[in-house]
């Protein structure tokens, strides 16, 4: 790990180096580059994970911003990680919104209810202003204020990742996801409606992450996932919302947006470098290699360990051996990050985490 990295801003990929300086930063915009590495970057994939490893429950740091900036750094340097992300309950961006969301102890919160229950719901909607707190107190505390804690407390240059809902997943929460299922077969126009509403809050959510100090942005959209609909279903409803976001995004700001869904996306992933995705996070059951060969250079891509079976329960080896495969599938000629195919289990053990991020840097040195 590099201790004396600068700090810096993203730069839209210009920021100049040396061999002696390759920060965390400079290592992943070389890898959004497609330049030959000198270490594959890593994301931890890590929320709840880092509060897990320092002792804590998840309701003592996801409203409290200097902890959960302490376990969320802690974590980042333990596990060689170049991103940190703060306790953020996902789920807890969407309170705010009026949706009953069950918050446990420890763990994430649920979606209980809906908002959108009739077509003419839709019309009648108001989703709140993230840049003002009296509309968005939740969103406030729980991802404003820990993110901005992150940025101002960390010693080292890591990318702080703010984070929203794709578009379509945030339709899926307000409408219902098996009532969304059963709109794109009988009304389609309204998935199209609700989608493009959700887009400009999700525009919202991401500008306000990184005003409060996001550097780059994660968008989770797993209701996408052709384990849920086709690639075609994709393209005709839910892709013009990514795209509208991104491109939206990217007018305003340089920092790099990264896509994640859940599940089979190897279609679906052919389409976004076109929406304006420049890295995609794919989940364990997707081929890296096909997926390479597949997109070629014009998107980076993300993966994909098993959480459960290498991650969690395997061991420093088998993990090493993994993380391995997977940058000799995709990651030979940069263009890669090296991550879990989904969040890393809560109860993941430091030693596992840490071979995942060390195997980053030894895979390099063999």
């Amino acid at each position: 790990m590099i201790q004396n990295s600068r700090q810096q801003a993203y730069t839209g990929h210009q920021t100049p180096r040396c061999k002696e300086d390759y920060g965390h930063r400079v290592q992943v915009e070389m890898a959004l580059n497609f330049e030959t590495p000198y270490r594959t970057p890593v994301q931890n994939f890590s929320n709840i994970t880092a509060v897990h490893s320092g002792g804590y429950q998840f309701k003592d740091a996801r409203c409290t911003p200097a902890l959960s900036a302490k376990l969320a750094l802690r974590f980042a340097k333990l596990t060689h990680s170049d991103f940190v992300k703060p306790a953020l309950d996902t789920n807890g961006q969407l309170i705010d919104t009026g949706l009953d969301v069950k918050q446990p102890d420890d763990n994430y919160g649920r979606v209980m209810s809906t908002l959108i229950n009739e077509p003419e719901d839709v019309d009648k909607l108001e989703l709140y202003d993230p840049f003002n707190p009296r509309e968005c107190p939740m969103f406030t505390k729980g991802f404003v204020d820990n993110i901005s804690m992150v940025s101002k407390t960390m010693d080292e240059d890591f990318h702080v990742l703010g984070m929203s809902w794709g578009p379509f997943t945030t339709a899926a929460f307000l409408r219902g996801a098996e009532n969304i299922m059963m709109d794109i077969n009988f009304e389609p126009d309204l998935v199209k409606k609700m989608v493009s509403k959700t887009a400009v809050f999700c525009e919202e959510i991401q500008l306000r992450c990184i005003e409060a100090g996001a550097t780059a942005l994660w968008m989770s959209d797993p209701t996408a996932s052709e384990d849920m609909i086709s690639s075609e279903m994709y393209e005709k409803l839910a892709f013009d919302g990514t795209k509208q976001v991104c491109t939206s995004v990217k007018s305003k700001t340089k920092v790099p947006i990264m896509v994640h869904m859940c599940g089979d996306t190897m279609e679906t992933m052919k389409l976004l470098p076109d929406a304006g995705v420049e890295c995609f996070s794919c989940d364990v059951k997707n081929d890296l290699a096909v997926a390479r060969k597949n997109i070629g250079k014009r998107m980076a891509l993300m993966g994909n360990l098993d959480p459960v079976k290498v991650l969690w329960q395997g061991t420093p080896e088998t993990i090493r051996s993994a993380s391995y495969g997977c940058i000799e599938a995709a990651g030979q000629e940069g263009g890669f990050i090296l991550a879990p195919g989904c969040e890393s289990p809560r109860d993941c053990s430091d030693e596992n985490m840490i071979a995942m991020g060390m195997a980053g840097i030894d895979y390099w040195m063999k």
